[in-house]
């Protein structure tokens, strides 16, 4: 599945662009901004409230990057009264590992935003599976979290998050995605060519079939013609051996008597003679 929006088309950004902010940059430039309701350097860092997600459905949800992900997400506490956060997402949770960070703008001694750095774990609390998807989490330092409205769960309108996997197992699992996809798509035109399917028909193909209709049915017919003609040479030599077999039957059938009548026909028939010349040649 794609992502919904491309900010990288729709801005028209440089060829070779990269974001790559630092800590100082991303509170300074994008959070403090976020906050105060002001435009952004570059409007790449989508809201998404990604504690109702695995980690591994992001990416899909982000505008821009390959490797790391940025996002603009809210934070509720854990508890009505108090103002730890509530780190539970989509089928697992977020755990916080080691110190937090304190982030200061150049030449100023005074930090501006607090870094956390975070593991999700796929299960529930406090048996769940590390994995290896890590955020690092940037909120003001300075913010006043007082429950301004009794009973609301909102700790945070805002803070700012990076997202990315340490062993880039989830770009390994997209490509093998469009690998397995490529390979079954080659699989399939294979078949459909083996088979002869017209699952991939054009019109050029259409055409061409249509316009050696023709010529397949004079195919047919000079096949049909050879055995047509053999059959009519058996009939023919079947009527020839059936007359010779009667006239031979006719001659056998006859006995010595009729033999006899038959030379004694001919014996009386007159004969010519020939010494007379002027029977055969009459003079002039």
């Amino acid at each position: 599945m794609g992502r919904s929006r491309d900010a990288e088309a729709e801005l028209n950004l440089p060829p070779g662009f990269r974001f790559h902010p630092t800590d100082e940059e991303l509170v300074l430039h994008y959070l403090c901004r976020k906050v105060a309701y002001q435009c952004l350097p570059v409007p790449i860092i989508a809201e998404v409230d990604l504690y109702k997600y695995d980690p591994w459905e992001l990416p899909e949800k982000a505008l821009f990057g390959q490797r790391e992900w940025y996002f603009f997400t809210p934070r509720d506490r854990k508890y009505p009264n108090g103002s730890r956060p509530n780190r539970a997402a989509g089928r697992g949770y977020w755990k916080a590992t080691g110190a937090d960070k304190p982030v200061s703008p150049p030449g100023s001694g005074r930090p501006l935003g607090i870094k956390k750095a975070l593991v999700f774990y796929s299960g529930k609390a406090p048996k769940g599976i590390k994995t290896d998807w890590i955020m690092h989490e940037y909120r003001l330092a300075d913010k006043n979290r007082a429950n301004s409205k009794k009973g609301s769960l909102r700790l945070d309108d805002w803070v700012l998050c990076r997202l990315y996997n340490k062993k880039n197992s989830w770009e390994k699992i997209q490509q093998q995605k469009e690998e397995a996809s490529f390979a079954e798509t080659m699989s399939s035109f294979e078949a459909n060519e083996d088979t002869g399917s017209d699952s991939f028909r054009t019109l050029e193909s259409d055409v061409e079939h249509d316009s050696f209709q023709e010529l397949d049915e004079l195919r047919q017919t000079e096949s049909y013609l050879p055995s047509k003609i053999s059959d009519i040479g058996m009939q023919f030599q079947t009527v020839e051996q059936r007359k010779q077999k009667e006239e031979t039957d006719w001659f056998m059938d006859l006995n010595l008597d009729d033999l006899q009548g038959t030379i004694g026909s001919l014996a009386s028939v007159p004969s010519f003679d020939l010494s007379n010349q002027d029977y055969l040649f009459p003079s002039f």
